[in-house]
């Protein structure tokens, strides 16, 4: 409204300007006008915007752009007769002010007139969150003020403010910064599969474990050969196999292997029988004494 910029054209101008960020203000501006090529040398058509309209937007940018905190009084004078305009930064200004009472460190936050997000469903102000530490990575947490959005569901308008997190781009950074330690699996105990007949025992067996509070899976490989299971463990970082063969069945026992201890022994002992006999790697004991027995040595 305030560039006289046709309604029509209001869609295509927003999303033009949220590209500032990556683009720059050169691209933006092309693309406001006649068009641009892009760095891979595609030619992005413009909105043909008139040099004035254009000229209009960028006395806007020039406010925006700074990201001072004077940047609300100023947008606020320059918008100043235009309804829409004055109760957004309004809105923002609101928000500026309750930012300040809770103390917040002015570092960490800023008010950005040039972010557009959610046309379609959003009714307020949005916000981006990013990590100091890495901000090229974007924004990692989202969200906004979305009224509208409820009365598709239950015909009436509420007011509501809602956000997410970007899942992929923060584990991305959570990787790239070290802050966490990946791990190929969670399960602490494999349950083996020595004959389908027995699934219902195995079943209740992993069952028993996860009610205990034990992290366990159940192998679903194809393979009966419990030394590819083995290596299915040491693939993936279980340190404990549960094994139930008809010897174990017939008297209410499993065996226990450890294979953390197992693989390291198995480095120091060149011959099989005394690694087989080394205490802590594998153990057959009473079923109903296996939670007791893992939580022992967990």
């Amino acid at each position: 409204q305030y560039a006289k910029i046709p309604e029509d054209k209001s869609a295509d101008v927003m999303r033009i300007i949220d590209k500032l960020e990556k683009q720059g203000r050169e691209a933006v501006v092309r693309e406001l006008g006649e068009g641009r090529i892009d760095k891979s040398g595609d030619k992005i058509p413009g909105i043909n915007l008139s040099a004035s309209e254009i000229k209009k937007l960028e006395q806007f940018l020039d406010i925006a752009e700074s990201k001072n905190t004077d940047a609300i009084p100023k947008a606020m004078n320059l918008l100043q007769g235009i309804e829409i305009s004055e109760t957004g930064v309004s809105e923002l200004e609101t928000i500026q002010k309750y930012l300040q009472s809770m103390s917040i460190d002015e570092s960490k936050t800023e008010i950005d007139l040039t972010i557009v997000r959610g046309l379609g469903y959003y009714t307020g102000p949005v916000f981006e969150t990013t990590l100091l530490d890495l901000p090229e990575f974007g924004s990692v947490f989202s969200g906004g003020r979305y009224d509208n959005l409820v009365d598709r569901f239950l015909g009436r308008s509420i007011p509501a403010v809602g956000s997410s997190i970007g899942v992929d781009r923060l584990m991305a950074a959570l990787i790239d910064l070290k802050a966490i330690e990946l791990q190929k699996a969670v399960s602490k105990v494999l349950v083996t599969v020595m004959d389908r007949d027995s699934l219902p025992k195995y079943l209740e067996i992993l069952n028993k474990l996860r009610e205990a509070g034990i992290p366990s899976e159940i192998y679903s490989g194809e393979t009966k050969k419990i030394t590819k299971q083995f290596q299915y463990c040491d693939r993936v970082g279980i340190p404990f196999a549960v094994i139930i063969g008809s010897d174990e069945l017939a008297k209410n026992q499993v065996t226990v292997k450890n294979l953390v201890v197992g693989k390291e022994k198995a480095t120091d002992m060149a011959d099989r029988e005394e690694w087989l006999k080394a205490d802590n790697i594998q153990e057959t004991i009473p079923e109903d004494k296996l939670i007791e027995y893992l939580k022992e040595r967990l």
